[in-house]
């Protein structure tokens, strides 16, 4: 071991901790005009967030100590943990805004899917370093392992959440591309994935609406009224923004835009500059993250941290380029940023798993050959 063990990646941690402070502004910004106009109390969505962030904060200090190989010994019990409160979801929960997403347990509401994304993470990071040696192999190997992924992109997507779903799929494949998994595999699984995700979507007249409202928007007809105020909100930050507070969307035009659209809030109060600094900091944060993953000499570890730094980078690439109108829009908050609840704890609880596995990195030994293709440093 050298001087690096037992130090955490500090600027992971920095990264982290300066967008849930940041968030605090945000969510307050963005949501207080929106409860004076329903004549409510103002500072309730902050003091929320507020205690979310701080639990947040607390589940990065105890994560970052508790060494991350106990998940090998309970990684399988994870799993079907996560499998068991997705089933519960839709057999058992009552329905909000027509999906099946939350279980609540008295005050408290969370949302299994968050949860699952990282189960599935760890459970996939244990079976390819449990089956290493024939992990190239398509029955004893391969087949095993997307068992798992499907059924949890399955059980999301039936909530019904396809963003969130498809978010699962696609960081479990890019935690397979730096596996010895032979790619034929895995590009036979995605072209037979196509099919089955266009049935889903044209069986779902919600889905149907929303891309028909953005194709409208694309074509200039301006359906998509929330992406066409969060995109003028972005026009209106200009270069240096209107200030701290001042956005002028957020008031009258974007409902609820402490959540999915709260990059457009950020864009108006603090500019082009501001929306590139934010972007940049999850730039960092995730090119950190990757070299934590190349850098740690155990298998298992390198997967757990390519896995959650590639959900970290999912989300915050979705939820910005539906901000401005890149993708159409989904329900996809961005990390630490949006408004708290499941995904804001649980995504800390990630990045302390992460901090300890940074902390034990020791000399570093060469990997395969595809991920130090994907990362360079």
């Amino acid at each position: 071991m050298n001087e690096k063990t037992n130090k955490i990646d500090i600027w992971i941690f920095l990264a982290v901790i300066g967008l849930l402070l940041f968030s605090l502004l945000a969510v307050y910004s963005a949501s207080s005009y929106y409860f004076y106009g329903l004549k409510k109390d103002t500072e309730f969505l902050l003091r929320n967030h507020l205690i979310k962030v701080i639990l947040g904060i607390a589940m990065i200090f105890l994560f970052m100590k508790l060494d991350y190989n106990i998940y090998r010994r309970i990684s399988k019990f994870l799993i079907w943990f996560a499998i068991f409160l997705l089933l519960y979801v839709l057999l058992f929960a009552a329905a909000k805004k027509n999906v099946y997403r939350w279980i609540d347990i008295g005050p408290i509401s969370f949302q299994p899917s968050d949860f699952a994304k990282y189960a599935l993470v760890i459970h996939i990071s244990y079976l390819l370093m449990k089956k290493k040696e024939y992990t190239h192999l398509l029955y004893r190997g391969y087949l095993p392992v997307l068992f798992y992924i499907l059924m949890i992109t399955a059980l999301v997507a039936f909530q019904p959440n396809l963003s969130t779903s498809l978010i699962i799929f696609g960081s479990s494949m890019f935690l397979l591309f730096v596996s010895p998994v032979k790619m034929k595999h895995m590009i036979i699984t995605v072209l037979l994935m196509i099919p089955f995700i266009i049935i889903f979507v044209v069986s779902n007249e919600y889905m149907l609406k929303r891309l028909s409202k953005y194709s409208d928007h694309t074509s200039g007809m301006g359906a998509d009224n929330q992406l066409a105020q969060a995109i003028i909100g972005l026009g209106n930050g200009g270069l240096i923004g209107v200030g701290a507070g001042n956005s002028y969307q957020k008031e009258y035009f974007l409902h609820e835009a402490y959540s999915d659209f709260i990059f457009a809030v950020v864009g108006e109060e603090y500019g082009f500059i501001g929306a590139v600094i934010l972007i940049l900091i999850f730039v960092m944060l995730i090119v950190r993250g990757y070299k934590v993953a190349k850098d740690i000499n155990d298998d298992f570890g390198k997967y757990i941290a390519f896995g959650i730094t590639t959900i970290i980078a999912l989300y915050s690439f979705v939820n910005i380029s539906v901000a401005t109108g890149i993708i159409p829009t989904t329900g996809v908050p961005i990390p630490f940023v949006s408004y708290g609840g499941t995904a804001l704890v649980i995504n800390c609880i990630g990045i302390g798993i992460l901090l300890n596995i940074s902390s034990q990195r020791g000399q570093v030994k060469s990997l395969n050959e595809k991920f130090s293709k994907v990362v360079e440093v």
